[in-house]
């Protein structure tokens, strides 16, 4: 149903009686929404929000501001003499050669045992072309999808 002269002049009268705007969409047969639209597009008076809000807004920028905290920037000389008695730096691992293989150790990176163990080490064996295991853990890790006949296809693999 479009907007004629007859509906906007029945929305005029019944805006200036101050009807909500649903109501007034019921009773000319237009949805809440439209009432609105059309009210804002002829220039109606803006009516205050239904939504109640608090009087006082609260001030954002003081509920986002970081705590600060105070920093003593005095040279205690104690703590500096005990940072540069540091001289031995012992890593938490448990057992020295548990620690990650790097990138210029081409060994093997399958692990073998448990990280807390003391046992715990990679296989190191050499390394299986662009794969970071040996063939033999290669063949544990990439393991060939099987196709709906059963057999598996090389193309596959990555």
């Amino acid at each position: 149903m479009p907007w004629d002269d007859v509906n906007v002049a029945r929305l005029r009268e019944l805006w200036d009686q101050g009807l909500p705007t649903a109501q007034i969409g019921k009773l000319i047969g237009f949805t809440k929404n439209a009432v609105v639209g059309k009210a804002h597009r002829i220039g109606l008076e803006r009516r205050p929000s239904p939504i109640r809000r608090t009087a006082v807004k609260p001030d954002r920028k003081k509920a986002r501001s970081p705590i600060m905290p105070k920093l003593n920037f005095e040279n205690n000389e104690s703590q500096i003499e005990d940072l540069n008695n540091i001289s031995n730096f012992q890593p938490l691992f448990r057992n020295a050669n548990a620690s990650f293989v790097t990138k210029q150790n081409k060994g093997c990176e399958w692990p073998i045992g448990h990280p807390e163990e003391q046992e715990f080490h990679f296989c190191g064996k050499e390394r299986f072309t662009n794969k970071s295991y040996c063939l033999e853990h290669c063949a544990i890790a990439y393991v060939l999808p099987e196709k709906e006949d059963g057999t598996t296809s090389i193309n596959q693999v990555a």
